[in-house]
């Protein structure tokens, strides 16, 4: 792994400009994926933006919809009452799809935004 420098960010003006003075930079939240890649030197950001004090980890109802924040975590996602009543499925794959230890890393934000290597 490279060196880098890690900022906490806790503000999300904060965190676009950050970006915006450092495009070379790299959010991380989990970091379950990241951190592989940066092992590999497949990824070598200089900087890392770690944005899980951001306020965006919350799993709220709205009526008939449900919003679930990017920083929330898969573990918390799957647990949800909410999440197993209304959309079970969604509950069980995220029980499913990793071990305890990723799921309770992993963000719902970073996995949607996962860069696989399988050629599937």
């Amino acid at each position: 792994m490279d060196p880098f420098s890690y900022e906490r960010i806790d503000d999300p003006e904060a965190a676009v400009a950050a970006i915006a003075r450092d495009p070379e930079a790299a959010f991380i939240a989990g970091g379950t994926e990241l951190l592989n890649w940066m092992k590999e030197r497949i990824a070598t950001p200089r900087r890392l933006l770690d944005i899980n004090a951001l306020p965006l980890a919350g799993i709220e109802v709205r009526g008939s919809a449900l919003r679930l924040g990017a920083l929330a975590r898969m573990s918390d996602v799957a647990a949800h009452p909410e999440v197993r009543r209304r959309i079970p499925a969604v509950a069980r794959a995220l029980e499913l799809s990793a071990s305890p230890q990723l799921r309770n890393m992993a963000s719902m934000g970073g996995n949607l935004m996962q860069r696989t290597r399988c050629p599937y």
